[in-house]
Parts: structure tokens; sequence; C-alpha cells
């Protein structure tokens, strides 16, 4: 089976995730990983869940909340509780629930206590924490990266009974685990321990899984055993690694991550397969064969009805290139993406064949932890259309976005029109048209703050169905009471929603909060419900004072609610979709040879850049007038940055430099005052091989050019364009650098000339000319 056939059941989530646990805890099936596809795994948590292996839906969790949030492991103690693992770089934390979902406590107190330092055990750098319970109920932990090194390996430890310490620890050196470099996972089977883990490089094709096994115990010593994942002869499976293992009675599964395809730069777009692992009768584990079928359902499958998308024609507003055309996003495959060319409005459109009943529609978005805003319609005839669902104020990520209705047509067309970050196009992994109500996915379905009220109605911004409550009598409004912002119905006041999925009889959780008495408490929201789906709000002689309410569509646990009593709805605001045009425009033209300048007009959106230290003298050289710098002069702007260059936003830089002698790293411009990774726009001009042309502190991502020292005593032009994916740098019209990125770019409070934010990497040449554009324009 090839990568793109429709159908394929590997990928086995539609994202980009990494460093998958799986666990069954119950009757649902959960997976634990990194947030891939984001840089460098920044979040947010996250956890999937499924009842069959195959439909999976997306939760979000409230802890960890740190930056990095790496490799996460979950496991079910004795106690019943569950203890969820997780690694920044060099450490492991520890979190604590009563559900395998949250909410979650770090066990040492502070959200950042660390359970496991760097170099707890010598010569093991820690990270990739993973859990396993011996027979006897005894837990360990294993953990370790680069273990590749004389004398290092992978730390283990037999933790004690509160798991906040280790009653014993080992090295298990690289000499029992050949090639260990990172992602240990330990089994136990038939008196045998297995222990597993990753070699090779996780950027690139290399990245394996090897194992050693062991009679004696959990912490060895072990015996290694071989390779039994790698990459296929193809290279469509790519680099897999980072695994754990489902056992289901006698069957195991490795579940694992692979590079997408086509493959990305970094290789930090992940997605998450499943293989069936078999051993051989001495015990050894037989080499898995990766695919792209998967292994299928596991238990009975939660969609009750065909997918009427699957295989139909399809059409789309544009496509980005051949990897990404519109017909993958109706091929039932979860590795497959339709890319629209732009970033803007773009509209995709399914045709039946017939005229159908139609319930519900999935959209599955290429960034699940990303809120999409988005029009469905459908239509008989292809020319009249239908509104089936209007999620244009959408403030609600996840993954399956289902939505609900009843019409019969032949057509579907869904209309992106704007989100939660700039650079994420409206790209699908699948569009999934149903005849049926597919409500098994655990959503929130409801989830509305003082926030959402728009003068007229109260928007469910945060849920799932979307819609509006509407005012059908008296008046309301938003005040802050009690330390929240709440909307205050008035006296005789009554606000109804009605939706013909919500039903008193079927298993939800229904919540909100009221002010009375001079405080906040539990509003009795399950007697607002009606059989007939009806939600009606009244207030009485006295007003109601409202904030987040909150439906699901499954029972919450006591933990979970009572987290929600304690935890406003946040908003985050949608993505800034006007652009500016050109923001930065200087020019040395604005000023005569010999002038002494201490600051420099911008001809772009505002202000003007003036100099910090030393004024710089216009000069003209080879032609052209340049502003001097001599290492001394550097400007800022008294500006910041606009709104529509934060994120993944396309854009466009030009410059006309004249460089007498490049040093290794000259920082031309700086436009972000951030310094973490991704977080940089910086143009430079210097020799360093990896970045000395221009800087995104991404290292993968930076661009240097190996001719640079021919650049010295001449003018060159240089010219960046940036699409949202595709970052192309041309120099003097030569392309040099043509890759797929993806950017972070954070509010940033000015824009750096002659050094670099941090005020390192002086400039030291002439600049005549610099442009910036908040869109990209393509070199012509």
């Amino acid at each position: 089976m090839a990568w793109n056939t429709p159908g394929a059941g590997n990928p086995l989530l539609p994202g980009y995730f990494a460093d998958p646990t799986i666990k069954k805890f119950g009757d649902t099936y959960y997976i634990y990983s990194t947030t891939d596809g984001s840089g460098a795994g920044f979040g947010p948590s996250q956890v999937w869940s499924s009842k069959d292996l195959v439909n999976w839906t997306l939760m979000p969790m409230n802890w960890p909340d740190s930056h990095w949030i790496w490799a996460p492991d979950v496991m079910q103690a004795a106690n019943d509780k569950y203890y969820l693992y997780y690694c920044q770089p060099c450490n492991i934390y520890c979190g604590e629930s009563e559900t395998p979902r949250g909410p979650w406590k770090n066990i040492l107190g502070e959200s950042e206590a660390v359970l496991v330092p760097d170099r707890l055990v010598t010569n093991a750098i820690t990270l990739d924490g993973q859990t396993f319970v011996d027979d006897d109920g005894s837990v360990y932990l294993y953990w370790g990266t680069w273990g590749i090194y004389k004398g290092f390996g992978c730390g283990a430890g037999k933790l004690a009974a509160d798991g906040k310490s280790f009653t014993e620890t080992r090295l298990i050196p690289n000499t029992e685990a050949t090639d260990f470099f990172e992602a240990p996972f330990v089994i136990k089977r038939n008196g045998i321990y297995y222990f597993m883990y990753s070699s090779g490089s996780c950027h690139d094709h290399t990245y394996r899984v090897q194992y050693a096994t062991s009679k004696e115990g959990p912490l060895g010593p072990y015996t290694y055993g071989g390779c039994i994942l790698e990459t296929s002869a193809d290279g469509t499976i790519h680099g897999p690694g980072h695994h754990s293992i489902l056992q289901e009675a006698d069957n195991y599964y490795m579940v694992y991550h692979r590079h997408d395809n086509p493959h990305s730069t970094r290789g930090f777009h992940r997605q998450v397969c499943i293989d069936r692992m078999q051993f051989n009768a001495d015990g050894s584990i037989q080499k898995i064969v990766p695919t792209h079928e998967g292994v299928g359902a596991l238990a009975a499958n939660t969609v009750q009805s065909a997918n009427l998308a699957y295989g139909k024609p399809v059409k789309a507003s544009s496509y980005y290139d051949e990897n990404f055309i519109p017909a993958y996003a109706t091929d039932d495959n979860n590795g497959t993406l339709w890319r629209p060319a732009t970033m803007g409005q773009e509209w995709i459109e399914v045709d039946l064949e017939k005229v159908q009943k139609i319930q519900t529609v999935w959209t599955q978005f290429e960034y699940g932890t990303s809120f999409y805003q988005y029009l469905i319609e459908t239509s008989v005839d292809g020319r009249h259309w239908s509104v089936f669902a209007d999620k244009r104020q959408n403030l609600l990520a996840g993954s399956p976005m289902v939505d609900f209705g009843k019409t019969k047509a032949r057509f579907v067309r869904l209309t992106t029109t704007g989100g939660q970050k700039n650079g994420f196009a409206g790209a699908l992994w699948n569009l999934k048209v149903f005849s049926g109500l597919e409500t098994a996915n655990p959503q929130q379905w409801l989830g509305l703050s003082a926030d959402d009220w728009d003068g007229r109605q109260w928007n469910n911004t945060g849920g799932m169905l979307g819609g509006a409550f509407t005012l059908e009598v008296g008046s309301a409004g938003v005040q802050r009471i009690g330390g929240r912002e709440a909307l205050v119905l008035q006296p005789g006041s009554t606000l109804v929603y009605q939706h013909a999925v919500l039903d008193k009889s079927s298993q939800h959780t229904f919540t909100a909060l009221t002010f009375s008495n001079s405080s906040w408490k539990a509003f009795e929201a399950e007697a607002t419900l009606s059989a007939k789906g009806v939600i009606t709000l009244q207030s009485g002689a006295e007003p109601l004072i409202l904030t987040n309410l909150r439906y699901y569509n499954w029972s919450l646990e006591p933990a979970e609610q009572a987290y929600d009593a304690q935890t406003d709805l946040i908003r985050l605001p949608a993505a800034q979709k006007q652009k500016q045009g050109l923001v930065v425009s200087i020019t040395a033209d604005d000023f005569a040879v010999g002038d002494t300048v201490s600051y420099l007009p911008n001809h772009g959106l505002q202000g003007v850049f003036t100099t910090r230290e030393e004024p710089a003298i216009i000069e003209e050289v080879a032609g052209r007038k340049g502003i001097r710098f001599e290492g001394k002069q550097f400007y800022q702007s008294n500006f910041p940055m606009p709104a529509s260059m934060l994120d993944n936003a396309p854009y466009t830089l030009e410059a006309w430099i004249f460089n007498p002698e490049l040093a290794d790293n000259e920082c031309v411009a700086d436009f972000t005052s951030s310094h973490n990774e991704l977080e940089k726009i910086m143009l430079v001009n210097g020799t360093e091989p990896r970045c000395g042309i221009l800087n995104h502190y991404g290292w993968y991502e930076d661009v240097g050019h190996k001719e640079a020292k021919a650049l010295a005593d001449k003018w060159q032009h240089c010219y960046v364009s940036f699409d949202g994916r595709m970052e192309r740098v041309y120099l003097n019209g030569q392309l040099i650098s043509e890759k797929d990125i993806q950017l972070l770019i954070k509010p940033s409070q000015f824009v750096t000339l002659g050094r670099n934010a941090e005020g390192n990497w002086p400039f030291t040449g002439y600049l005549h000319s610099l442009k910036l554009y908040d869109y990209c324009i393509p070199f012509d």
C-alpha cells in the first residue's frame, strides 16, 4: 500500500504528534504525545481518546503548562490514581490526577517542581521518562537521551512507594543497549524483560527502534537483541521510533511516530502510527515491517454511518502543489493533506453524486490544537446554497470539529475564513459527511463566558455546537462582579438556546456559575434544559448573573467538575486577518551624502528609527548611497511590529547591502525583540555557513551561504519570500535556499538595525535600503 492510498490506517491520528504513549484505561484508549509541528514540542498539553482505536478525539488537558511538553507517559497506580510523567530539557516532572484526562497537579507542589533532575544517574541525560510496573506492583522509571557517548546510557530507577524518590537506581550502559540514544520502553513477557529504545537521529531516516533483554530483573543487566523497526525501503515510512506498546490479551502492537510525507525540514512534523509486534518461539522479537495499513479497529466502531464524502469528486479554490491536492481531503487518510495555495479565505467542495440526507460533518484541520473559523454550506444543485453550520466566530480548538444539522443535499462546501494563528492555512486532513447523528466524540458542546455577549445575543464561540442564546425578552449586559466578568440578565429577561442534539436523557454534564448572596456558586443549569433540546435562562424579580456556562456530551468525573468550577473559560483572540502591506521601508536616498543621521524615517506603516549610540553617516559607495555602520551605530524603531506579522505569517524582505569584509555573523536588521527558538526574523550578512544570511533561531530553519566571502566589497541584493510554508532566499537574483519552515513569531516591541535585539552581532557595512512586507511577494 502506498502512503497516499485512500483509506490507509496509518497514520493513526490526524495531525502532527510525536513520542506517543498509548494506554487503555477501562474501555477507552488514550494516546499521550508531544504536540509536534509547532517548532520543538511547545504544546499545548493534550490527549487523544478513542473507544475503537480508529476514531480519535483530541481533548485538552490543564497540565503541563510549561514551554516544552515532551514525551508524556501516564500510568495508573495501585491507589487508582493516575500519574503523568513528562520532560523538558533536561528534567522529568510528575503530575497526579483522579482521571486519565486530568486535572493534573504536580506531586511535588509547584507546577514545575522537578522529580528527576539532569544526571540524577551519572552519565544519563534526563529526558523521555517512561514507567514500567512489574508483577509485584513495583514501579520503575526509565529515561535518557544522547546515550551514545562512551560510558553513557539510560537512567533507570525503582520508585519509592510515594513516587517522589527512588529506592534504587542504575545506569543501563550502551554496552548493553547498543547505540542507545533515547526513548526507553520496557515490557515483560514470559519472564523476560524487554528493554526497547530508539537509536539514530530523530531528524532523519536513521531513527529506529532496537531492543535488549534480561531475565534477571527490570534494571538488567541486558543483552542486545537487534533492530526491530526502521525506515522502509521507499522512505515513505521515514525515521520510525520513540514508541510504546499496547497489549490486548496475547496481541502486542507498537505505536510509534514517523515523519510526514513529503518530509518536512527538521523532521518535527511527525505522525503517530501503529503496527503489530510479534515474537519468535525463543522469545526474540520479530522485525516489524512498518505499514501504511495499520491494524484497524480493535473494538466496535463508534461511528454508525458511512462517510458519504469518501472518494467522491472534489474541487477547491486552489491547492498548494501536487503533494496537497483537493482529493486528499476526502480519502480518509490521515497522512494526506489538502493545502490551499494561500493563507486567506479558501473553499473546498464535495460532490456526493446524488442528493442524500446529511446530519453530521467532521472537519479535521491540519492543527487540531488551534482553532479555525469556517462556514459549511450545502446545495442540491451546486448553485443555490444553504448554511449548514456557521463557525465564523468559533474560538474552540479541536479535532475533529463536529457540526450537526438536518438537510438533504448533493454538494457540501467548506469555506475557511480565519483562525487562531497567522500563517495556518485552512488545510484539511479529512472532510467527512454522515447521514446519521454521530455524537460519540467526547467534546464540549457549549462554552460561554461574559466575553461572548455581543449586545444582542450570547454567542457559543467556545462550544462545538456553535449558535447563540437569543434574547427573547428584556435586556442583558456585561458587568464585573465578584472578581469576574459576568453576563447580567436584568429582571424579567429570557435567553433561549436550542439544538436538536441536546438531549436531557443522554449522557452529559451541564454546569455554570451564578452570583448570589455576595458569592459565586454552582448554577442549577440542569433545570433549564427541556426534553426537546431547549435551554431557557430566565431572571425573576432579581437579576440573573452568569458566567462559565459549559455543556459536555459526556459525564465528567467529580474532580473534573471541581476544576471547572474553579477555572474560568479563557478566550484567545483570532489572528489579525487585515494585512498592513509595507511595514518597514527605509532608504539612504532620503539623505544627502555627508549627512549625519540620528533618525531614519519609516516609509512603511509608521514611526522612525532612532540611534541608540552614535549616529551613522551617509556615504556614496560603488554608485549607491549607503547608511554607514561601523559597529557602534545601531537604531531601534519607536513602533512595534503589527499583529499581522505574528505566528507563521507570510512576509517579504528585501535589502541592498554593501559589506567590505564579512565576519561570521553581522546583523543588518532584527525584526523581533524576542529571542526564543523560531521567534526570530533576522537579516544577517556573514560567513557562518548555517545562519550567516537569515536567522530564525531555529538551526534547521536558518540560512547560510557557503560562498558568502565572495559577496564582500560589492553591493548585494537580498530577497526573502515566505508564503507560510516555503521560505526562499535569493542573493543577487540567485536562489540560495528553499525549504519548508514554520515560524513562531511573538509580539515584538521594536525593530533593531545594525545589531540584533540582544545587542550582539554588530554590522560593519552599508545599508542602502530595507523593506519588509506582511505578505508574500514571489521573486520575479
